[in-house]
């Protein structure tokens, strides 16, 4: 059975409450709703309890089923899960689990690695939008500057359909320390700025593309540390893209090129052998 905890001055929902506000230290996550728990658990994420309302969507319900007995439960007033959710219709299952982020990068970055740089992205949407890409074209991570919305608040979480899960998520601390480690590697830094004089899709199969701020672009440190700046051409009316669209736009290019010369060596592989 699950253990009951009515009370806001409970010590564990004291903790899952830190855990939603973002709490570096706990090294944990709040996850929300039937779906993104189940991308988590599927990633193979370390689970530490399994919440539960007392009103339960169907789907949610089914979901509970299936999970394995050794998982730790609690269940809750509808109240308080609510005011741990902070969405106006939660479908009353949620996770505390182990945080997919790391702090600092493990690994030196890879020598024909993709990356999507996020600097001082403020919008949850947007950044988990941005992960998500990143998962889509197969990115070996996203990098986040300490600028940029904490990628653990729950509306990025959301925002990203489980791809958190999916992609590597590095911090940084600033644009220095980023290009420092894709150094590592050779790997050059792109910015993407209306201003910029390369297009999308002269970018190379490897590197990195930075997207920076919504309301004031890139800052100047990036225009500096960027190899060249990359614009997007728009020859309708709009004045400007969303920054998850640009993001978008200019790691699809990156993909295409990756994809077009790893064909080309396997050609030339081919070729050699006959």
């Amino acid at each position: 059975m699950p253990q009951r905890i009515e009370s806001k001055q409970n010590p564990r929902y004291r903790r899952w409450q830190a855990v939603v506000r973002g709490s570096k230290k706990s090294g944990q996550v709040f996850l929300e709703g039937q779906r993104l728990c189940a991308d988590a658990l599927a990633a193979g994420v370390a689970v530490d309890v399994v919440l539960q309302a007392d009103t339960l969507q169907p789907a949610a319900a089914a979901w509970l089923e299936t999970l394995p007995d050794t998982f730790a439960r609690c269940s809750l007033p509808d109240s308080l899960f609510e005011a741990l959710s902070g969405t106006r219709h939660p479908q009353g299952v949620a996770l505390i689990c182990a945080s997919p982020l790391l702090e600092r990068p493990q690994a030196p970055a890879k020598a024909d690695g993709l990356y999507l740089v996020a600097d001082g992205i403020g919008d949850p949407g947007n950044l988990g939008t941005m992960i998500r890409t990143a998962d889509a074209f197969a990115f070996d991570g996203v990098l986040v500057t300490s600028g940029t919305v904490w990628p653990l608040n729950p509306k990025v979480l959301r925002a990203t359909m489980g791809a958190a899960f999916h992609v590597p998520l590095l911090a940084f601390e600033d644009l220095a320390d980023v290009v420092k480690w894709l150094s590592g590697a050779d790997l050059p830094l792109f910015a993407a700025d209306p201003g910029g004089d390369r297009p999308p899709e002269t970018l190379p199969g490897r590197g990195a593309i930075l997207v920076g701020s919504e309301a004031h672009g890139i800052s100047r440190a990036a225009a500096k540390l960027a190899q060249a700046l990359v614009s997007i051409p728009m020859p309708g009316r709009a004045e400007s893209l969303n920054a998850a669209t640009a993001a978008a736009i200019c790691a699809y290019a990156m993909m295409r090129q990756k994809i077009q010369a790893n064909h080309e060596c396997r050609e030339e592989v081919q070729a050699g052998c006959k």
